[in-house]
This record gives C-alpha cells, sequence and structure tokens, in this order.
C-alpha cells in the first residue's frame, strides 16, 4: 500500500472509534511521537535491537489494564525473532489471561469488512495472518490457530457496534496525513495493523476493560531487554518544573516492571509548546527513579488525553532535573 492510503485507513479506523475531535487529534500526536522517536533511536543506537511491545487489553477493568487481560503482540512475519519467546516469557509474569503473537504478510491483501454497524459495514486491506498464542507453562508458541476469531473471542460482542458520533474536522485528518507522510510505509504498517485490530476486530464492537500497550522492547548488548513508554510533552506553565503521568498508567508501569523484572523507561520527546511543537531534545528516566520522586507530591489535572473532557486527570510531575539526555 502507498503512504497516502495507509494514512487514511488509519484515520477510518481511529475515527470510528473515539469518542471526539481532541481524542483523535491526541491520539495522531501520539503516533507521530512514537515514530519520531522509533527513527532517532535506531539511527542514533543502530546496534541494539527492537521489538514490538504489544497491546494490553482488559477483558472488564477500568482502573487498569492489567487485569483479567489479553496481551497481543502484532509484527510483520519476517521481523520475528526466537527472542519474542524471551520477551512473553518474561512478560507472562504480569499474569495475562491469554498472550497471542500475531504474524501477518505485508505483501498479501485483500479487502474485507472490518467493522460491521447497523447501518452498513467499513471494509479495509487485512493482510494474510497467522496467529499463535503463547503458553506460559511450555514456554513456547502453541500451533496455529484455524481463525483469529478464536482470541476475538476473548471479548464479548455488542448485538449492535456503535460508532463515534461526533464530528472529526478535516483539518484533523490534514494534520495526520502532513505530519505521517514523513515516515516510511513500514514504519505506518506498524501502526496501521496495531489499529486495525484494536480500533477494527475489537473497537467499539466488543465489551472490554481499559487497554494500554508498551511502546518499544529494546534489547542492548548484553542481552537485557527494557521496556519502553514514549510521550511528546512541552513543559508546564503551572506547578513545578517537569514532566507528567497520570496516576493510573504510572502505577501500571510500576507494577508491569515489578511483575517482568525488566527495566521501564520513559523517554520524553520535549517540544517547545503545544502549539509548534518544536523539537527540543530527547529525556529519559526509569519509571524507578520517577516512582521515588513523586513518592510525596501532589497530584496536579492533566490534560485530555483520550478521556472524556468532562473526567479528571489526575497527574504527577517529575523533577525536570532527573530526567537525562537520550
Amino acid at each position: 500500500m502507498e503512504k497516502n492510503e495507509i494514512i487514511g485507513h488509519i484515520h477510518t479506523l481511529v475515527s470510528n472509534n473515539v469518542i471526539g475531535d481532541k481524542q483523535a487529534m491526541s491520539r495522531y500526536k501520539g503516533f507521530r511521537g512514537e515514530l519520531f522517536l522509533d527513527s532517532y533511536m535506531k539511527e542514533k543506537y543502530p546496534s541494539r535491537q527492537y521489538f514490538e511491545g504489544g497491546m494490553i487489553i482488559s477483558q472488564d477493568s477500568v482502573q487498569t489494564s492489567l487485569d483479567n487481560a489479553l496481551y497481543l503482540c502484532v509484527i510483520e512475519k519476517s521481523e520475528y525473532n526466537p527472542d519474542y519467546i524471551k520477551i512473553f516469557t518474561c512478560l507472562s509474569g504480569i499474569g495475562f489471561e491469554k498472550m497471542i503473537l500475531v504474524l501477518y504478510d505485508e505483501e498479501k491483501w485483500e479487502i474485507k469488512p472490518v467493522m460491521a454497524f447497523d447501518s452498513g459495514s467499513v471494509s479495509l486491506p487485512v493482510p494474510d495472518i497467522e496467529a499463535y498464542e503463547f503458553s506460559i507453562s511450555g514456554n513456547k508458541f502453541n500451533n496455529p490457530m484455524s481463525n483469529i476469531d478464536d482470541f476475538l473471542n476473548f471479548f464479548e460482542s455488542y448485538k449492535v457496534r456503535s460508532r463515534n458520533i461526533h464530528e472529526i474536522k478535516d483539518e484533523t485528518f490534514k494534520w495526520l496525513q502532513v505530519n505521517l507522510s514523513q515516515f516510511s510505509e513500514s514504519q505506518l504498517l506498524k501502526i496501521y495493523m496495531n489499529r486495525l485490530f484494536l480500533d477494527g476486530f475489537i473497537g467499539f464492537g466488543k465489551k472490554k476493560g481499559k487497554p494500554s500497550d508498551i511502546d518499544m522492547i529494546v534489547k542492548n548488548s548484553e542481552g537485557k531487554f527494557s521496556l519502553i513508554e514514549i510521550k511528546e510533552k512541552d513543559l508546564p506553565k503551572k506547578n513545578k518544573k517537569g514532566f507528567g503521568l497520570d496516576i493510573p498508567r504510572l502505577n501500571d508501569m510500576i507494577r508491569i516492571s515489578k511483575q517482568t523484572g525488566l527495566d521501564y523507561f520513559l523517554i520524553v520527546r520535549e517540544v517547545n509548546n503545544q502549539t509548534d511543537r518544536e523539537l527540543i531534545g530527547y529525556k529519559y528516566i526509569s519509571i524507578r527513579d520517577f516512582e521515588e520522586d513523586v513518592r510525596k507530591s501532589q497530584a496536579v489535572t492533566g490534560g485530555t488525553g483520550m478521556r472524556s473532557e468532562s473526567t479528571i486527570n489526575d497527574t504527577l510531575i517529575c523533577s525536570y532535573d532527573l530526567f537525562r539526555d537520550l
């Protein structure tokens, strides 16, 4: 697929599964931040190995994505590496109900119905797919499933699928086109494939709890894996100087690190302000150091993100001086 086609399909998936224009824009800014860091890391640290972090979707919890949850990792089949067995083994310490690896063939596509509404369906390109459930007791991937519904049915389906009824502005889609077109087709396909599952096959069509993801997994020269959370932020105009995380997300990251034994790092793509978003540099901190710094801090109200604007987003801010240059 061409870049403009992939970007258009990403917009179709997201725009049908968010609760408004601000939330769509927040999602799109997140995509850009992740892709910028992906390019930066691979250029600056080419000797390291990079792995897809995967998605985490709770069956019913709205407090954390980690309880009664499915772990789903989607990669192009040529990118499979036996290290994924080690990664799945580490992540199994979280106690997922199911752990699934999806391999797709970027050379084989077919237009198929992906989202079915009462007024019709939306069809999108779907590649040739093989899905494997990870055996925690055997530390291996089982034989491929006969159908992806074998794991998608982990979530109960709604009788009638709902969709976003709020207008997504033309300017929002134009922003997406302009800002994502600078990245490669393979980078954009990774975004598309994750959204195909999360927004397309699951989305508003399934009863589910809180979703989250691991943005990136990195293996250094010593063979050690680290988990990465990526954020694009400017310094707050109020409160203390630093960068924040909302409390539920922070708690999930702390829990993931403790239960897997893997270090978790927050990497911030620091920008000058919310309007121009010109790059200042990349900063990072371990989630362990972040937690220690905010232990006695008071929460502040964070940005909207993917939430409804009527809800509160309690955030803890970590001191700027503790972040190191990447």
